[in-house]
């Protein structure tokens, strides 16, 4: 089964496969016994439990050898989960976001460390998907932190260098060819130290339909960047400002450092934004009328 799964061939050293009729794992060597013992292999789940943590879906939970690790099953959004739900016709994904995380960790770039991905054919057509990796404990998402800042209970410079640091990871990302699918606040974490003043080492989240190229065309990061971009302004549309114009320059400014191409990179952002704020707003709509789950992590976070 596993050998027609091209992807397959390009997992990282440490990785091998373990498969059965009922599905095929991807497991990382240094985990391999815990999780086995926990239950969870290529058809089953074992000892998996709902998490606390909130994502963009239900987060699971896997208790193996006095390690806790994040199961994220791969489920679809928008009007698309009313036709497929949790069922895909690419069982791919997750072995391409492992191989995407491990390129990024190799780089430096703060990822969760994905030990295991898994894809089991569903009983008439399709497959169900999951990823699970390393928890990081103690960490607030972006967006929760921009939400602080909009109720003024973020203490004084938190901000300019949590957006420095930001701008930084985007532009690492972009320099290793990193194309994030949905390169959010929400997919950003931090240190909750960072609000009694650590240093602000930021982790990205979420590959799942992430692209790694050999380099990036420009337009590809203003479409990147215009995504970053449109997610904050339609927060603040609906719940109040969180930033200054000053917070959106020291963000890229540690993106571009060249003033003269900073200056063209945000002139190409912002009139892309103004071209595709209707249609995006269109299909906000009738996506939130239709077909959106609510985020968990709007409803727990400060709007």
């Amino acid at each position: 089964m596993s050998r027609a799964l091209p992807i397959l061939a390009e997992l990282p050293s440490g990785y091998f496969v373990d498969e059965s009729p009922g599905g095929i794992l991807a497991l990382h060597a240094d985990v391999a016994r815990q999780i086995h013992e926990a239950g969870y292999g290529p058809e089953h789940d074992g000892e998996l439990r709902r998490s606390e943590l909130s994502g963009r879906r239900a987060l699971h939970e896997l208790r193996a050898g006095g390690e806790r690790f994040v199961v994220r099953r791969f489920s679809h959004g928008g009007l698309m989960r009313w036709i497929t739900g949790e069922l895909y016709l690419d069982p791919e994904r997750p072995f391409r976001e492992l191989v995407l995380s491990t390129s990024l960790r190799r780089a430096g770039i703060r990822t969760p460390q994905v030990v295991a991905a898994r894809a089991r054919p569903a009983r008439l057509v399709g497959w169900r998907l999951d990823l699970v990796s390393r928890r990081i404990e103690d960490t607030l998402d972006l967006g929760f932190v921009l939400g602080l800042a909009r109720q003024g209970e973020l203490a004084p410079g938190v901000l300019p260098g949590l957006l420095s640091a930001t701008g930084q990871l985007v532009r690492r990302l972009h320099q290793h060819g990193c194309l994030h699918a949905d390169l959010t606040p929400t997919n950003l974490l931090v240190p909750a130290a960072v609000l009694e003043g650590a240093d602000p080492e930021l982790w990205v989240i979420d590959l799942d339909g992430s692209e790694l190229r050999p380099k990036l065309a420009a337009g590809e990061m203003v479409t990147n960047l215009r995504r970053l971009y449109r997610y904050v302004r339609r927060r603040e549309a609906r719940h109040g400002p969180a930033l200054r114009r000053s917070d959106y320059l020291r963000f890229m400014i540690a993106y571009e450092p060249d003033r003269g191409r900073r200056k063209a990179l945000v002139r190409a952002v912002v009139a892309a934004h103004r071209r595709t704020s209707l249609l995006h707003a269109l299909g906000w709509f009738f996506e939130s009328r239709f077909a959106r789950r609510s985020d968990p992590r709007e409803s727990s976070s400060p709007a």
